[in-house]
């Protein structure tokens, strides 16, 4: 997937929507009390639940679990870890920061991922490894992509989203 366009990576969604549930869901988590002086933990661990991330689901953001964690549980959060987590979420950095108390600043750490990137993750959450090579198998074919041996990604990030 990580050599498709921004519609490519709506008709990977697409796909991996079409195919039957076969894997088991990510098991729930109690919530945090919203009523908590730090909004920030409740809201993320919603924004998560909504979209059907669990702990385990959400590192393809490239944070640890540990850090994921510990954003859920109020113990800290970086200007760079909300950049990664918000577009899959379907939320603006600035956004995220905003609820975080986070001040704003310019980053250097890349592009933000698109909601497209995040809405392909979400379909492929209760899929089987089998049903995942299939996907994998359709990204090549919807990308054209020529298999040269080497993971080379391409990221696609808010910049030239068309729906941002």
């Amino acid at each position: 997937m990580t050599y498709c366009n921004h519609p490519q990576l709506a008709a990977l969604r697409d796909f991996l929507i079409a195919m039957p549930d076969e894997g088991a869901a990510p098991e729930p988590w109690p919530a945090r009390d919203p009523a908590d002086p730090n909004p920030f933990p409740a809201v993320l661990h919603g924004l998560m639940r909504v979209r059907g991330f669990g702990v385990r689901e959400f590192p393809f953001v490239g944070l640890s679990v540990s850090t994921i964690r510990g954003m859920l549980g109020g113990a800290w959060h970086r200007l760079s870890q909300l950049q990664a987590v918000a577009g899959p979420l379907g939320w603006s950095t600035e956004d995220l920061a905003t609820l975080a108390g986070e001040p704003l600043r310019p980053l250097d750490y890349g592009p933000m991922l698109c909601h497209h990137v995040g809405a392909v993750f979400l379909a492929a959450v209760p899929r089987t490894t089998e049903q995942l090579m299939q996907a994998a198998h359709e990204a090549d074919r919807l990308s054209a992509r020529e298999d040269h041996g080497a993971w080379q990604p391409v990221f696609e990030g808010t910049h030239d989203c068309p729906e941002a």
